[in-house]
């Protein structure tokens, strides 16, 4: 195995999210994505995308609102 297949295997999968979130979220939720992967929201109406639940709940409780 060469270091560019090793290195791919090492990093963790990202997923890009291309649809926007047509409102400002009520509450914070973490849900799947159509294609695999989570979507974070805050109240505050920002997102994260994320690989994991339990790794966007962690983006939830960490991010700071203006």
């Amino acid at each position: 195995m060469g270091h560019e297949a090793e290195g791919a295997a090492l990093r963790p999968a990202l997923y890009l999210v291309r649809d926007a979130v047509p409102e400002r979220p009520a509450s914070t939720d973490v849900y799947p994505v159509l294609g695999g992967g989570w979507r974070a929201t805050c109240e505050c109406g920002a997102t994260c995308s994320t690989a994991s639940p339990s790794e966007g709940w962690d983006w939830v409780l960490e991010h700071l609102c203006e």
